[in-house]
């Protein structure tokens, strides 16, 4: 599907991958109905002030995505405001990252609503105008973590998995329409996002292992806009090993679980785990 001159959606915007993926898009032409929390909007403000230099129209957009009500008043808003969406990316999410025992409810109920549940509900609210124009472009971005199972991200590695389930489901369902899915699956993001600002909490201390390493920023930016022209349904993107575990792991998850203690991957992200509770401490 071609981006130039079609309304895209972007959830998440204000920071992180989301801004990358804003400008990726803005510079083929599309445009950006920037979507994040309230307390983001100066953030994006700033960022459509920006992308005005691509000549494409920019709009900024707020809600809460875990508030179901927000979500059907803000795509209401979107329609009314900026135009119907053509692309939607679902971008928003929580990295919820820690000892699943330790978690409150409060905190897993939110995860899985903002992660899973919004994308699903805000693509409802969206869907018709696409089935109705045979024109449309849905991509979710999910995680490795969605492929692995990933110790101390069990609640959203399930919701990364959902989503890529999800959106291929969505894909078959909807073969002939004009309207299709992508997931898109990173490894830990360097840079910009909730890994990079884990890896600053931890001041440097924290080094990304060699076996997994990480990808940047705009190389996920540049997969979104490959998946929305070239209709690609699931994409890895990583270092080609990531993709191979990906493979393996449905076929011998105990031999992925012995290779991930091999190469002290659980460790890792519990000191992750540590980082986001404010408890790390190098040793």
């Amino acid at each position: 599907m071609e981006i130039k001159g079609k309304n895209v959606l972007i959830t998440g915007a204000s920071r992180g991958i989301g801004r990358y993926i804003a400008y990726a898009i803005a510079r083929q032409g599309g445009n950006v109905a920037l979507l994040a929390l309230p307390s983001d909007l100066r953030r994006l403000q700033n960022l459509e002030a920006k992308l005005t230099k691509f000549n494409v129209t920019t709009k900024s957009f707020t809600a809460d995505l875990s508030d179901s009500q927000q979500i059907s008043d803000v795509t209401r808003e979107i329609s009314d405001k900026f135009g119907m969406i053509d692309i939607l990316v679902n971008n928003a999410a929580i990295e919820s990252v820690g000892v699943f025992r330790h978690q409150t409810g409060q905190v897993i109920e939110k995860t899985i609503a903002v992660n899973l549940l919004a994308p699903i509900l805000i693509t409802k609210k969206l869907l018709p105008y696409m089935l109705l124009k045979k024109s449309g472009h849905i991509v979710v971005i999910s995680s490795f973590a969605g492929k692995l199972g990933s110790p101390y991200q069990s609640v959203y590695s399930a919701t990364k998995a959902g989503l890529i389930k999800w959106a291929l489901g969505m894909k078959r369902e909807l073969r002939g329409s004009g309207v299709s899915f992508s997931a898109i699956s990173p490894g830990y993001v360097s840079n910009a996002g909730m890994y990079a600002d884990m890896l600053n909490k931890a001041e440097d201390k924290l080094k990304t292992p060699k076996i997994v390493g990480a990808v940047t920023p705009q190389k996920v930016a540049n997969e979104v806009i490959f998946s929305i022209l070239k209709d690609r349904s699931d994409k890895n993107v990583g270092s080609p090993l990531l993709a191979c575990v990906a493979i393996l792991n449905e076929l011998a998850p105990d031999l992925v679980s012995y290779l991930l203690h091999l190469f002290k991957i659980p460790q890792y992200n519990n000191k992750l785990a540590l980082v986001q509770s404010g408890l790390f401490q190098d040793n």
